[in-house]
């Protein structure tokens, strides 16, 4: 892995290394459809031109992140407020400019500000909204090298709560001298290293992904509006919760939503707990299968407890324990939901 580091530039250097900078510069602003006249690329390019003026003896390497900075700084810089679809444009622009790679984990964290964009973004107040992307710079930069554009290591397991507290800090400052954004000056412009080497062009957005992201947003919606229904929580509180989850969680809950009709159905089977017989033979007509009279008890115990378990999933109280990682209670109320169709096997994913 080559490591960041300063080295004496010759003004052969310099000069490939701005060309190179305003190269990624125009080709972000052209994914972001952001014309060469306007005043944020004007201001984008004043920036990256300082950052190498104020650094003619010494070179760093640079990447994408670097010209997305200017542009974060720029934005702040004008004052210009973004729209949800250009804040949206300019996470999707960063991700698929500057990450080599994807894990589930990084996959995970990039969803989640996705949906967070598009449940909270337009109630935020214009001064959370000028810094965004920002704050959508560093959250990148940490995924692509573990610090954000200040040289701060962040953990990738702090990440959500780095992300909370930036938002958080900046709609509680006084005043916006007080943001904890700086500019995007030489110093934070330069911050970023360069790991390996980066000679392509970067890929352009995913429309297809960025449909089928909208389209799990109106299903979540759904989602909230049915676990309003089933638990004791509010709607904003649901959508909190489930902000929060593992993917995996959320098929499931989804799964008991979709089938609540049929859980109603069950639960008032099971009330008479001494007579399961008639539960017994609907469920076997139902899912074709026969059921042992241990099947049985673990469906029903299951079904009584829907609603708790639930709640639980959504509270994040099931918390994994023991050298499997794994929440006992949790799992055998699943294995209760399995064999009775109510939940779904989770999904085998191959690497292609």
């Amino acid at each position: 892995m080559k490591e960041n580091h300063i080295i004496n530039a010759t003004p052969t250097q310099y000069e490939q290394e701005l060309k190179c900078m305003k190269e990624r510069l125009t080709r972000c602003l052209q994914l972001l459809k952001i014309n060469h006249d306007d005043q944020i690329s004007k201001t984008a390019f004043e920036l990256i031109e300082k950052s190498n003026d104020q650094a003619t003896t010494t070179i760093q390497d640079k990447d994408w992140i670097n010209a997305l900075n200017a542009i974060a700084g720029s934005c702040y810089l004008n004052q210009r407020v973004l729209s949800q679809s250009e804040v949206y444009d300019f996470l999707t622009v960063a991700v698929t400019t500057s990450l080599d790679s994807r894990t589930k984990a990084i996959d995970d964290m990039i969803f989640r500000i996705y949906r967070d964009i598009m449940t909270n973004y337009e109630s935020s107040d214009n001064k959370l909204k000028k810094a965004y992307p920002k704050i959508i710079v560093d959250i990148v930069a940490i995924l692509a090298k573990g610090v954000d554009t200040s040289g701060n290591k962040i953990p990738l397991h702090n990440l959500e709560h780095y992300y909370q507290m930036r938002k958080l800090d900046i709609t509680t400052s006084a005043t916006p001298s007080e943001l904890p954004i700086a500019t995007a000056t030489a110093a934070s412009i330069k911050n970023i290293g360069r790991d390996g080497k980066r000679g392509k062009e970067p890929i352009s957005i995913n429309y297809k992904e960025q449909q089928q992201l909208y389209k799990e947003d109106e299903e979540e919606d759904e989602l909230a509006e049915s676990l309003n229904k089933i638990t004791d929580k509010s709607k904003k509180d649901i959508q909190t919760s489930i902000a929060k989850l593992e993917r995996r969680d959320i098929e499931r809950i989804k799964d008991l939503c979709k089938n609540y009709n049929k859980l109603q159905k069950y639960s008032s089977l099971i009330t008479d707990a001494d007579n399961l017989q008639k539960f017994k033979t609907i469920l076997q007509n139902e899912t074709g299968k026969k059921l042992s009279d241990h099947q049985l008890q673990h469906a029903a115990n299951s079904i009584r407890k829907a609603k708790l378990y639930l709640e639980n999933v959504l509270d994040g109280k099931f918390i994994p324990h023991g050298s499997y990682g794994i929440n006992h209670t949790k799992h055998n109320l699943e294995y209760g939901y399995l064999i009775v169709g109510l939940m779904q096997p989770s999904k085998r994913t191959t690497k292609k």
